[in-house]
């Protein structure tokens, strides 16, 4: 074999790399110094002398390329790859055909682990492989469990430092001040986290900043005192400024405040004013009990509120480095980082705010969720562990495909994975994707109720005592919790009520007319919206609208919305109005001319024509009532407006049967609601 151009030898050195010859000492050798001299003869040499090996090379890229057909990550990671990237003592699956196993220190944890895969795939298996190897001894970090199903307290009999505190023993006091935070430094902490979890705005977090302020200090808090107040004394507070103010914007702030403080206020898990002691969140390893009784802001608000306080916690203590101090293990990735939020309107949630720093501080997060969406741009960025299981969705296959950096023919795979226990691994401490499987790990005994209470009753004792709750008032008022989004377009209809649902795609907060469409359901099917339609424009269907329902004005605090009369009667003042507003008169809903107490449905004025009454008559009760009263305040013309041209004659005929009215007639005209679309 001949010497030959720079650019050829390079060539053969990568079809030796890409066949797994450079294993071979002898080869490994000529092609070092053809590298380091320039001089590739020798390695020429040797290979005519020895073709076998260029003949093994070009058999191993041609098995790994035939594989790869039916196998996009084969050739799987080796034995001497596994032994150098992918070792560690906590061990997460199979990696090839040689059983070895991918493993990693528990520091990498320290960065975000996602976890995508339909319901059932596998990954609450790797969950609990994972946990059992760290409940197994003791370790340098603990681990807090948010469990929305009931399903990690089977854990128990096998993970010997793992505690369990079910609904009944979460009491948490949020207001209660840790003893290595200022009560300033606490109110600031409080509001970012209950305004973030909770789906309200920077004016709402300065309003709840103050009232805490002022509680704080009529309670002594500055001062010492461990008089702290609750969640259903905040409350109580927000209620009775909300008594006491008039402002319309202010009362709205208000408003939201009362709606999302009064779940907390009425459930026992927050009726307290000394709850579980600060430390239990850095000192042990807990699952959470969340499966009923609380809301998904209660849920978010409660993850939030430990990890920032464990945040908080080590960044005042100086506890710096990557070094895993406190894994959150998180099944529902959707509630707690909100992906689709408008932070134009709600700001950033807390828990993205913090998510990129806490790693600094070893504050770490395992995500799993049932689908790809669930994961905000932030997580998906800093993620340095990455495991899909099987995915049904091609969104969800283009997710994979970005956030894993796949190819084609890899993302293509993740719909072919087995139903159960196989996923595609991303590992910043390793170059290329590989394919992981699960260990078969069962759970053979699934504990009661009954012997929850009895393992936990010696742990359950040890702050039980030190508990200081307080009791709710029988006579409290329950006002329904609304959804965040529906909470904010009735918000939105209270103030634009005669926008029709086809143009509620743009409402602001909203991502899609997708979410405007749910919220609108939501709405309906809890009592506080009522649909109906009306002609808007002179050809065309007829348009519909989101009527506000008595449940809603409760709900706002409002009495409606400007105009007398039911929706349409109101929808046609509305238009009357508008329709002169945009000619440039000076028109008014229920207006009233100077000197006279009646009140017009529309009043315009011009200097050509005076005063003009507009009578929107859908009832024909008061209308020569009302035409007798008009003239009688000053109004040059009273138009009388119906909906149709068969009513627009009904009362032109009632009019003229009017025999009082007729040295009046001529102030007297009709119109039909139509001649004021536009």
């Amino acid at each position: 074999m001949p010497n030959s151009s720079h650019d050829e030898s390079m060539e053969l050195i990568e079809m030796l790399h890409e066949g797994k010859m450079l294993s071979h000492p002898v080869i490994q050798r000529h092609v070092d110094r053809a590298l380091h001299t320039g001089d590739s003869k020798p390695l020429y040499d040797f290979l005519e002398k020895f073709p076998i090996f260029t003949a093994y090379a070009e058999r191993n890229i041609a098995l790994a390329r035939y594989q790869k057909l039916d196998n996009p990550y084969r050739p799987y990671p080796d034995h001497d790859e596994v032994l150098e990237y992918l070792t560690g003592p906590m061990k997460l699956g199979f990696v090839n055909a040689r059983s070895d196993m991918f493993g990693v220190h528990s520091d990498i944890f320290s960065l975000p682990a996602i976890m995508p895969g339909r319901v059932r795939a596998g990954k609450s298996q790797l969950m609990k492989y994972m946990l059992c190897q760290i409940f197994r001894k003791q370790r340098d970090f603990n681990v807090i469990i948010p469990d929305l199903k009931a399903e990690y307290r089977n854990l128990l009999p096998i993970a010997r430092h793992l505690k369990l505190l079910t609904k009944e023993h979460i009491k948490l006091n949020p207001l209660e001040v840790p003893n290595w935070m200022t009560p300033a430094d606490h109110i600031i902490f409080f509001s970012k986290v209950f305004i973030g979890a909770n789906w309200l705005g920077d004016t709402s977090k300065n309003v709840l900043r103050l009232t805490l302020e002022d509680l704080y200090r009529k309670r002594g808090i500055f001062d010492g005192s461990q008089n702290y107040p609750t969640m259903r004394d905040l409350y109580n507070v927000v209620s009775y400024q909300l008594d006491s103010h008039r402002s319309f914007k202010y009362r709205d702030i208000l408003l939201l405040l009362q709606n999302r403080l009064n779940p907390y206020s009425l459930s026992e898990n927050f009726n307290c004013r000394i709850g579980l002691p600060h430390d239990i969140w850095r000192k042990e390893n807990l699952v959470l009990e969340m499966d009923t009784g609380f809301t998904d802001d209660m849920y978010c608000f409660i993850i939030c509120y430990i990890a920032g306080l464990r945040y908080t916690y080590n960044m005042k203590k100086g506890l710096i480095g990557s070094i895993l101090r406190t894994l959150f293990n998180i099944d529902e990735g959707r509630i707690l980082f909100s992906p689709h939020r408008d932070t134009s309107i709600f700001g950033e949630s807390y828990i993205n705010e913090i998510i990129t720093k806490t790693g600094e501080f070893g504050v770490g997060f395992i995500v799993a969720s049932p689908e790809t969406a669930s994961f905000s741009q932030t997580i998906r960025s800093i993620s340095y562990t990455k495991i899909s299981f099987p995915l049904t969705d091609g969104a969800d296959k283009n997710f994979i495909k970005e956030s894993f950096g796949l190819d084609d023919e890899q993302a293509n795979y993740v719909f072919r994975l087995p139903r159960f226990g196989q996923a595609i691994v991303r590992y910043g401490g390793y170059e290329k994707p590989f394919l992981l499987a699960v260990p078969n790990f069962k759970i053979k005994k699934h504990l009661t109720d009954e012997e929850v209470e009895m393992r936990m009753a010696p742990f359950y004792s040890e702050f039980e005592r030190n508990i200081k709750r307080t009791e709710i008032p029988m006579d409290v008022q329950i006002i329904e919790t609304v959804l965040p989004a529906a909470s904010a377009l009735l918000y939105f209809l209270s103030k634009e009520p005669f926008t029709n649902v086809s143009d509620m795609t743009e409402t602001p907060g909203f991502k899609s007319p997708e979410d405007v469409k749910k919220a609108l359901n939501w709405l309906k099917d809890n009592g506080f919206i009522e649909r109906q339609e009306y002609h808007t424009s002179k050809r065309g269907r007829k348009s519909a609208f989101a009527v506000l329902t008595q449940k809603a004005c409760a709900y706002l605090d409002i009495k409606g919305f400007v105009g007398k009369g039911n929706f349409e009667h109101k929808l046609y003042q509305h238009f009357i109005c508008e329709c002169h507003r945009k000619e440039g008169l000076d028109a008014k809903i229920e207006g009233r001319i100077k000197g006279s107490q009646k009140l017009i449905d529309v009043l315009a004025y011009s200097k050509e024509r005076g005063y003009v009454a507009y009578e929107v008559t859908i009832h024909f009760e008061n209308l020569l009532l009302n035409i007798h009263q008009d003239i009688a305040a000053g109004a040059s013309e009273v138009v009388i407006v119906t909906r149709d041209q068969k009513e627009m004659e009904k009362a032109i005929k009632m009019v003229s049967n009017d025999l009082t009215l007729n040295q009046n007639l001529e102030q007297v005209t009709f119109s039909i609601i139509a001649d004021f679309f536009t």
